[in-house]
């Protein structure tokens, strides 16, 4: 099976640790070989249920509270040694083992590099020199700062707060009574500590450990970066609104930020502007993902592929050869069964959150995904689905050197741009590299009204040219009233 395609191995199953006894430890069962996109928000340590997490929030405020001092005494000049003593302070290499972020294929990311270090170093000085004495400006620049993204502030609290990572992880491990290993681990100011932690079973040839996190101080978006938060309390701020010019009011009152380059600009306009702006971002009521809801799709995923395949177990006869004809039956198999499932086995529920709220789309493709997986995995097929960690498209291949793929992709019908994707896969036809099959299944849960009409035009005019059309697949993914409330 190719490195992109695998079914995510959680921590609870490596090593036989009952996910009851996580849930009450209150520690995040991780995926060991895909990262899982949350992240830890330093703005949640102090009301964390874990004593460790809490000391790491006073922690991070002390390291950054030296920072500060280090970079209003170097007078900006780049050549003190307060000013490399700072620059130290700010590198923040990635630190291996969270399982967490925006990794891919792997569970590794690349931390800070030189120059966006030297950015974070120049723009806090410019803060610094506005006489901001609060060290949460290093996370406040996030709102402005380009490339400034979750991973950063995830190494940020890694690098930083890594002795009471460790505390907790010694605390778990022993609770859970299992077997850890010393790792020697370096950090961006240069310290080294020699940590206990389980090894990850998934790269052991890398000596990866596995660090892991309590679930209250874990996001999906970190509240320094988010700037829907900000908003909310700007709104309700009348004073703030009173204060800002009329360029910078039209970037509040949108939802999504439009030019950091321009709220950058404003904010280091005065010590008042950055004020205001540390005042909205300590102002969010801040709240730890949602696991129960998993709007995102991050968490139910994991095992909806071996709980489908246990439940609604599929027989799927081998190929007897390496080929088009075989590989399109096998794929046809499983889109009916994926099908059948949503529409007549209550799968349809994965897609939502509660009555109200659909989740992300991506939802939907990393539970086919998975249940794809799953399927070819328990018939013991050479056939079998790739894709970007679950993300995006799903490739069907067969594993023992056929080349062809077909292409699998879905979108929900609340998806505004659900024609142009349609388009963009009938141009996969005319690439070098091209399926030669497609499918494109449409999960209707609300809102379809002419984009089904729109694309199935777009499908009859190049029938009618003798093209290759992907197979467009509708299914009802519509809520469901139980019949108790119909």
């Amino acid at each position: 099976m190719s490195k992109s395609s695998k079914a995510p191995i959680l921590f609870s199953s490596a090593f036989d640790a009952k996910p009851k006894v996580l849930e009450k430890l209150g520690v995040f069962d991780v995926s060991l070989n895909i990262d899982t996109k949350l992240f830890p928000d330093p703005l949640l340590l102090e009301n964390s249920d874990h004593a460790e997490m809490r000391a790491a929030r006073s922690h991070f405020e002390q390291y950054f509270e030296t920072v500060r001092t280090l970079v209003a005494a170097s007078g900006e000049n780049e050549k003190t040694k307060a000013w490399r003593s700072a620059y130290k302070l700010l590198k923040f290499p990635e630190v291996k083992g969270t399982c967490l972020g925006y990794g891919a294929d792997s569970i590794a990311g690349s931390g800070v590099g030189h120059e966006m270090t030297q950015r974070l170093l120049a723009t806090a000085s410019e803060i610094v020199q506005l006489g901001i004495d609060d060290p949460d400006l290093f996370l406040a620049m996030g709102l402005f700062e380009e490339d400034f993204g979750p991973d950063l502030i995830g190494d940020m609290f890694t690098n930083v707060c890594f002795e009471q990572i460790m505390a907790f992880n010694l605390r778990v491990y022993e609770s859970l009574r299992i077997k850890t290993k010393t790792f020697n681990i370096k950090l961006g100011n240069g310290k080294r500590y020699d940590a206990k932690f389980a090894e990850n079973p998934c790269f052991p040839e890398a000596d990866i450990p596995v660090i892991l996190l309590p679930k209250d101080i874990l996001q999906d978006l970190p509240l320094a970066l988010d700037w829907a938060g900000v908003q909310e309390v700007s709104a309700r701020n009348a004073e703030f609104r009173d204060n800002l010019n009329e360029d910078i009011s039209k970037l509040w009152s949108k939802k999504t930020l439009e030019s950091k380059s321009k709220l950058k600009a404003w904010a280091l306009s005065g010590e008042g502007a950055f004020g205001n702006l540390l005042d909205m971002l300590h102002g969010q009521d801040g709240k730890p993902y949602d696991f129960a809801g998993d709007r995102l799709g991050e968490i139910i995923w994991r095992t909806i592929g071996e709980r489908v395949s246990s439940d609604y177990p599929l027989k799927i006869s081998k190929p007897k050869a390496t080929s088009k004809e075989e590989m399109a039956k096998v794929v046809a198999k499983i889109l009916e069964q994926y099908t059948f499932l949503i529409e007549k086995r209550n799968l349809w529920k994965d897609l939502y959150v509660d009555s109200k709220t659909i989740r992300l789309e991506q939802a939907a493709q990393r539970m086919f995904y998975s249940i794809a997986h799953s399927y070819c995995e328990a018939n013991d097929l050479d056939i079998s689905p790739e894709a970007y960690a679950g993300r995006g498209p799903v490739h069907f291949k067969f594993s023992s050197g056929f080349k062809k793929r077909i292409l699998v992709e879905i979108k929900l019908s609340t998806n505004t741009r659900l024609v142009h994707g349609y388009e963009k896969q009938l141009a996969l036809y005319d690439e070098a590299e091209k399926p030669f099959k497609s499918y494109f299944l449409i999960l209707d849960v609300g809102k379809l009204r002419n984009k089904l009409k729109d694309v199935r035009f777009l499908e009859e005019q190049r029938k009618k040219k003798g093209l290759r059309t992907p197979e467009i697949v509708v299914v009802d993914g519509a809520y469901r009233k139980s019949a108790s409330k119909a």
